[in-house]
């Protein structure tokens, strides 16, 4: 993100932020919701000794739906009137059109390792893909190819790399020919998939469609600084969402294949609390330092995005909640439900995003994320616990959400001379008043903490 910023001007990374976006978006399409689907009945498959055929059949249907979405794609931008997208624009989308077919199968592979909870692999592979592809992109800009040509060939080199490794881990569970091919697992698994395929565009449209009415509205400079604040709250909350979302689902898909229903709840009610416990002073933390950040970060080119943060940041954190409180509908299948619930969504963030960008400007796209992201949180839990509800343990969270407003509010008042300084400080300072909080008064924490300290000595 700090080289990002520097090495592009602020319209520059305005259009490599729609350009990835826009490629994004036809991923979503192109993996038809399969990986969720490999990961959903992963268990029940094991239990029928069918793994071979079900990965095999899932493979083959992804690679052969990934090679003609991405050559429709490309046809599409050729045929395309010359006047009706900037050339600029329609060549890079053509270059960056690869990564649609590449990380699809991609996507596939990954499911299978997921699935299997095979994470130390998983997490590697993941570090290796996002930082090799980044390195081998500024690479290729610094030395070789300039500009935004030069990333996208680095993000091209680094993901066909990383697609022929995941072959490799996974030969041995792919097998062709069609004796391993099954038309009822695969029907099975679009049936499961699909709606979920909405779902997630449905998300992409809540996350990016603003970077489009923005670009309309305002033009290139106003979006780079929209998506240098935005892409900064990203990476806070994903930090927290990956390793959760990634994890769940084959967690409690075990739990309640082997152990009931009982128990899947009252994982369901630990795993929501013990997030909330992460999250809520992420959050304040983060709007806190947020001015700081992004000064440090991005350069003082993008210190007015602070006014966006705040607003940005609340509104991924009520979604970041849904990764949890949405596991009903997975549960018995009801993901059609997620589609609704995020089409309504979608209408609602498009309508506020066309009334409040004209008005406000760039705050006005951070507003009606916010308002869309709780909304939806709000109906799809609604739905969500009528199928499969768990407890929730309103005390403690709200007082996690106490402790970290008093954190907020003592560590916004220290101010030293550089943003890097107040950067640590505050965080340094905030980390331990919030930790504090929570040790003396939630005795569960404090319990486990002990324990954890007496197993660390030990093993020391």
């Amino acid at each position: 993100f700090p080289i990002m910023t520097r090495i592009f001007s602020v319209a520059d990374y305005g259009l490599l932020g729609l350009v990835m976006t826009t490629i994004t978006f036809i991923i979503a399409i192109t993996k038809m919701g399969l990986p969720s689907a490999i990961v959903r009945f992963y268990e029940e498959q094991k239990a029928r000794d069918r793994i071979i055929d079900y990965y095999s059949t899932l493979f083959f249907a992804s690679l052969i739906i990934a090679a003609g979405i991405t050559l429709l794609f490309v046809s599409i931008l050729q045929l395309l009137p010359a006047d009706l997208l900037d050339e600029y624009f329609t060549r890079l989308l053509s270059l960056a059109a690869i990564l649609i077919f590449t990380r699809c199968i991609s996507a596939t592979l990954t499911s299978f390792l997921r699935a299997e909870q095979r994470t130390k692999l998983f997490n590697l592979i993941t570090i290796v893909d996002r930082y090799g592809s980044l390195a081998c992109s500024i690479f290729l800009v610094f030395f070789i190819v300039k500009g935004l040509y030069g990333f996208f060939i680095g993000q091209i080199i680094a993901s066909v790399s990383i697609l022929f490794l995941l072959l490799f881990i996974t030969r041995g569970r792919i097998k062709s020919g069609r004796q391993h091919f099954c038309p009822d697992e695969l029907k099975q698994a679009v049936k499961f998939g699909f709606p979920l395929l909405w779902a997630e565009m449905g998300h992409l449209i809540l996350s990016y469609a603003d970077r489009y009415l923005i670009q309309l509205y305002l033009g290139s400079t106003a979006l780079g600084l929209y998506t240098a604040g935005y892409n900064l709250t990203t990476y806070i909350i994903e930090a927290m969402i990956y390793p959760i979302n990634y994890a769940m689902t084959p967690i409690y898909m075990n739990i309640l294949v082997n152990q009931g229903e009982q128990q899947t709840r009252e994982f369901f009610t630990k795993l929501f609390t013990y997030f909330m416990l992460v999250l809520a002073p992420a959050v304040f933390g983060f709007i806190a330092v947020g001015k700081d950040l992004i000064s440090f970060l991005a350069s003082a080119k993008y210190a007015d995005v602070y006014i966006i943060l705040p607003y940005v940041i609340l509104g991924q954190a009520v979604y970041a909640c849904t990764i949890i409180l949405n596991a009903g509908l997975f549960i018995n299948k009801k993901t059609v439900k997620i589609t609704y619930v995020m089409l309504g969504a979608c209408i609602l963030n498009v309508g506020l995003n066309v009334v409040l960008i004209p008005l406000h400007g760039i705050l006005g796209a951070a507003q009606a994320t916010l308002i869309s992201y709780f909304f939806y949180a709000l109906v799809l839990t609604y739905f969500s616990m009528r199928e499969f509800s768990f407890s929730i343990e309103y005390q403690r969270i709200f007082f996690y959400f106490l402790a970290s407003g008093i954190m907020f509010l003592i560590i916004r008042k220290l101010n030293f001379s550089t943003s890097l300084a107040n950067c640590l400080v505050k965080v340094i300072i905030g980390a331990l008043i919030y930790s504090l909080f929570i040790l003396i008064f939630d005795r569960e924490i404090r319990c486990k903490s002990t324990f954890l300290w007496k197993n660390l000595r030990i093993w020391g």
